[in-house]
């Protein structure tokens, strides 16, 4: 009995260690692992391959923003290519120069994305761990994909874009915005307020364009597609402000001649003074009183009035504008400006100072003048009738900087020689009765002038500069004579007296009261007359 109660026990023994090491031996061990919910807990490596072994994408996987959890890679492949929204990248790239944002035309930027492969490599994510053994690598790929239960990951797509094209782009929207600085300027001047009218100044501005291709492309390279860059930009005052324009610009002189009771002639004036009017001249520019007058035309409404040719007073279109000529140089003078051409009349005019004139005839003699000075100038020109209605006043003014140091100038003429003429000139006129005269042209003596402009500061006389020198030929007196003789024959006449000399009449002999003899010829012939000049 002894022997058979040990045999059992022995053999319960066996049946008990045997069970425990068939437990210890077919048990799975498991590890401890935190779960999306922060807790810990204890799982075996079935329980984990079993969610780890799966052909979808995990939860908390995203692609640029879209759950793609539970997805296998061609239903995510599809879903991005059914509508391309999902996989767009928005170009938004603005310059911003002082303040203005100016946008990038980007529609024709080629934009190509890593789509396939970002696919994969959030597909790729999770599936593979840290570790020595297959359980620490099951374990920690477990692990992986419990946190991206509460932390979802976001795979974004890169884009590669060609910048070949941005250098045009941002040199299209930049390069309207480059300003040369403009000084103020005069556009006109108004007759009637007798003000200039000023252009303001416009300040320069120069954009740094090419720091801005630079900085387009480096955002881009770096995968900043939506991006404000900030455009340097320098600035550039301009010379000559409006202020410096209206505190500088002043009437500088004004001249006024009287004109003669002669309305053709007046109307003349009148119509150069309305062309003339309100001209202005910028720094530089010179005037040409024959180009900017023109051709003086009945059309224009010129009328015939007196004009000087070769000493004598006729009639001619546009007879008298001389005297505005004359009138503008004195103002011209007067304002320092530079006188480029001048030309004294054939004899001095009675409404200026000798010396002081300057004649104008189409084609030949002109005045010009230029304007030498920083500032523009302007012409305002006036005839006016005078109030007892014989004759009216020119008026040339010239408006502009004034003359440096508060100075003022008067221009005068004065006489240096004057010769008179000691003899007359004579013309025979066939159409006059033999001895009646007609003086045509009175005489005028050789007269030699010269011309100053004396500077005057605060009423006192500082300097005096010549300017021009004139010389007035000698016209002697011309005189017509009638040479018709009351039997329509043409007598002749002494140029130095104007003495008439009647032609002598041939005698033809009679042959019957001539002997045959007879050949002395001065018994005959009779000894000429001469009748003297009326």
């Amino acid at each position: 009995m002894k022997a058979i109660l040990i045999t059992v026990v022995v053999l319960v023994a066996l049946v008990a260690i045997g069970a425990t090491t068939y437990f210890f031996a077919t048990r799975e061990p498991k590890y401890d692992v935190k779960m999306a919910d922060g807790k810990v807990a204890k799982l075996t490596l079935e329980e984990m391959k079993k969610e780890l072994d799966v052909t979808t994408f995990y939860q908390g996987i995203k692609i640029n923003g879209q759950d793609v959890s539970g997805k296998t890679t061609a239903e995510v492949t599809a879903m991005f290519e059914s509508d391309p929204k999902l996989d767009f990248q928005e170009l938004g790239i603005d310059l911003s120069v002082n303040g203005v944002s100016y946008p990038l035309d980007m529609s024709d930027v080629s934009l190509e994305s890593n789509l396939p492969e970002v696919i994969q490599e959030a597909y790729n994510y999770g599936r593979t761990g840290v570790g020595t053994t297959e359980a620490q690598i099951i374990a920690d790929r477990y692990q992986t994909i419990q946190l991206l239960k509460a932390t979802p990951k976001d795979f974004k797509t890169i884009f590669t874009v060609s910048t070949d094209k941005i250098s045009d782009l941002v040199h299209e929207v930049l390069d309207p915005l480059n300003v040369l600085a403009v000084d103020a300027t005069v556009s006109s001047f108004d007759v009637e307020t007798l003000t200039f009218l000023v252009e303001d100044a416009v300040t320069g501005v120069t954009v740094d364009a090419e720091g801005a291709i630079q900085a387009v492309k480096s955002a881009l390279d770096n995968g900043e597609y939506v991006k404000t860059i900030i455009v340097d930009f320098t600035t550039f005052e301009p010379a000559i402000l409006k202020a410096d324009l209206e505190a500088n610009l002043v009437l500088v002189s004004s001249t006024t001649t009287s004109t003669k009771d002669d309305s053709n002639r007046n109307t003349n004036i009148r119509l150069v003074c309305e062309t003339v009017d309100g001209l202005v001249l910028q720094p530089g520019e010179f005037f040409n009183y024959n180009d900017f007058v023109g051709k003086r035309t009945s059309e224009k409404g010129y009328k015939e009035a007196g004009g000087i040719y070769d000493g004598v007073l006729r009639d001619e279109l546009g007879g008298g504008i001389c005297q505005v000529s004359g009138t503008m140089f004195h103002s011209v003078m007067k304002a320092d400006l530079q006188v480029d051409e001048r030309h004294p009349h054939s004899w001095p005019s009675g409404y200026v100072d000798y010396g002081t004139d300057a004649t104008v005839t189409w084609g030949g003699a002109n005045f010009q003048f230029t304007n030498n000075t920083e500032y523009p100038v302007a012409i305002h020109a006036v005839y006016k009738d005078k109030d007892n209605g014989n004759g009216g006043w020119c008026t040339i003014e010239i408006y502009g900087r004034p003359i440096p140091d508060g100075m003022t100038i008067e221009f005068i003429g004065e006489v240096t020689s004057s010769t008179a003429p000691t003899t007359k000139e004579y013309v025979a006129d066939p159409t006059k009765a033999v001895g009646v005269t007609d003086s045509v042209r009175d005489p005028h003596n050789q007269i030699n002038a010269v011309s100053y402009q004396v500077f005057y500061k605060d009423g006192v006389e500082v300097k005096r500069v010549k300017t021009f020198t004139s010389f007035y030929r000698m016209i002697t007196e011309q005189i017509l004579v009638g040479v018709l003789n009351p039997d329509g024959t043409l007598s002749t006449i002494d140029p130095l007296t104007g003495a008439v000399i009647t032609p002598t009449p041939t005698v033809t002999p009679d042959p019957s009261s001539v002997s045959s003899d007879t050949t002395t010829a001065s018994d005959t012939t009779a000894a000429p007359s001469e009748t003297p000049a009326a």
